[in-house]
């Protein structure tokens, strides 16, 4: 059984309670939803999940739907495939509704190639399952070509991967390797004035971030361990819809780079913003997106314009703020800026001195800019 877009959720849903109907299920522009704390693609059949390359819909689920699956047993019985060049509108035909096409990527092939290429990963999906009913050959060619979805499967969500990980990594005591990142830009310096500087960061839960004080500390002249404290924040969807899967903002606790160029031993300079790391962000997602993806966004994406920071004049002025700050400029541009907050090295609670708090661009919210934000809606 089979269905696209909210027609899979539906499907999932029945068959989850009636397993005996049917023997695997096809997620076309779908996925399986994660409700109600529920992360676990454990299903009681097999399950085919395919979404297309340019799907504005569903493409954000992908990274995450791969991870799931792979956890739930392997991606034998839950395959997780891309398909290449094909949006979420082309599993169907006819007229289609104006908010799919609002929120689609356009995609430069045909419907009917379009179907052919999610034909394709059907097809190889059902040959799996009823091997004893299918010739050698058709089993050799379906396993052939579910190979090749797989490469590139692997291949189209490495920059997803990549930027995820940089809000943070999971471990028991977590880091993003981002904020890190972003203490050196705040630095202005290069990797010489910097090579005996040192960034530990922590990622806390939102309670803890009020409390959470960046640090600086050196054990010989000339050298520094900072301590840096962050908290990636999440859109969040009671149906698990219409939401990027990336950080909507991290709010960012950082030394105040007055303070630890002096520990370095380092001139001061004119001070960075956050706008700079959230640019340096942009700029990364770039590098990690394939070039067929970052020419795409160049030729019809919409570009962001980095503003100044907004400085908050106290502190729970920054910590309650609603995150990034995005204004339409026009249809090809959108402006955005971060609330930050600065407090000076004689400023008068002296275990709240020196620090430079941001609201932080993740590189995997830029990465999705350029894969679907940026792109949905556009023409070709």
């Amino acid at each position: 059984m089979a269905g696209h877009s909210l027609g899979g959720i539906m499907l999932e849903t029945y068959v989850k309670d009636h397993p005996d109907v049917a023997a695997g299920i096809i997620l076309l522009g779908s996925y399986l939803p994660d409700l109600f704390g529920d992360h676990s693609n454990v299903f009681p059949v097999p399950v085919l999940t395919a979404v297309g390359e340019l799907d504005g819909l569903t493409l954000t689920y992908v990274y995450r739907e791969w991870m799931e699956s792979a956890d739930a047993g392997g991606l034998g019985d839950f395959p997780v495939y891309v398909i290449d060049d094909a949006n979420h509108a082309q599993v169907a035909s006819g007229d289609i509704p104006s908010f799919v096409t609002e929120q689609d990527v356009p995609s430069p092939i045909s419907f009917e190639e379009a179907h052919q290429r999610y034909a394709q990963a059907v097809a190889s999906f059902i040959v799996k399952l009823n091997e004893e009913i299918f010739s050698e050959d058709q089993i050799s060619i379906a396993l052939e070509t579910q190979s090749q979805l797989l490469r590139y499967t692997n291949q189209f969500l490495v920059p997803f991967a990549t930027a995820s990980l940089m809000e943070t990594d999971g471990a028991e005591v977590p880091s993003s390797s981002w904020m890190i990142e972003g203490q050196r830009v705040l630095l202005d310096a290069n990797d010489e004035e910097l090579a005996n500087l040192e960034v530990i960061d922590f990622v806390v839960p939102f309670e803890d971030l009020g409390d959470a004080k960046p640090g600086v500390n050196s054990s010989a002249e000339c050298q520094a361990l900072v301590s840096t404290f962050s908290q990636p924040q999440y859109d969040s969807s009671v149906a698990d819809a219409n939401t990027l899967q990336s950080a909507s903002v991290i709010k960012a606790k950082f030394k105040l780079e007055d303070v630890v160029r002096e520990s370095l031993c380092l001139p001061e300079v004119p001070r960075k913003q956050c706008m700079d790391i959230n640019i340096a962000a942009f700029d990364l997602a770039l590098s990690l997106a394939t070039d067929e993806a970052r020419d795409r966004f160049m030729s019809i994406g919409t570009k962001l314009v980095f503003d100044n920071d907004k400085v908050s004049p106290w502190g729970p002025g920054w910590e309650f703020s609603v995150g990034l700050h995005y204004s339409t400029i026009n249809e090809t541009h959108t402006k955005l800026y971060s609330t930050s907050l600065i407090s000076e090295p004689d400023f008068f609670i002296p275990t709240a001195a020196g620090m430079h708090y941001c609201d932080l661009l993740s590189p995997f919210r830029a990465l999705e800019w350029i894969y679907i934000t940026g792109v949905q809606g556009k023409t070709l």
